[in-house]
């Protein structure tokens, strides 16, 4: 493995154990749909992990999950907002973080603001993670 790929797999490995750790300990994280919740759970992650494929409008699914999952007792922010960075998922993660907002809630976007820029181009989707997941479980073990 050249440096400059292991560089960035070690960044992208960091990140996403980061996420994992806070997932598995009920940090909500939010998905587009169902191929990227299988990657998270293929990484490990143990947490409540939501797909926003549903079919409903945005407000109705944000109300959902706000009833859905216990916020009260939690620090903020809520959970973390990881829509793919293409042109749909850039939209919709703006939706999202609009409707928080108008809700006073606060959505993380540091997960998908680092895998952005650490893919750099190599991939525009959560699920297309998948081409690099045998060299992420390597070096981030999944652990029971």
């Amino acid at each position: 493995m050249s440096a400059n790929k292991e560089k960035w797999l070690l960044r992208i490995t960091k990140i996403l154990s980061e996420y994992r750790d806070k997932n598995n300990s009920g940090m909500l994280i939010l998905v587009e749909g169902k191929r990227d919740k299988k990657l998270l759970l293929d990484l490990g992650f143990n947490g409540p992990i939501e797909s926003i494929n549903r079919g409903w409008n945005l407000e109705k699914y944000v109300v959902y999950v706000l009833e859905k999952y216990d916020f009260q007792n939690k620090n903020l922010p809520l959970f973390s907002i990881l829509m793919d960075w293409d042109r749909t998922g850039n939209i919709l993660q703006k939706k999202l973080l609009q409707i928080l907002t108008s809700m006073d809630k606060k959505g993380d976007e540091l997960l998908r603001l680092e895998l952005i820029r650490t893919l750099n181009g190599r991939t525009k989707t959560v699920e297309g993670i998948r081409f690099i997941l045998d060299d992420l479980l390597e070096l981030m073990p999944i652990t029971s």
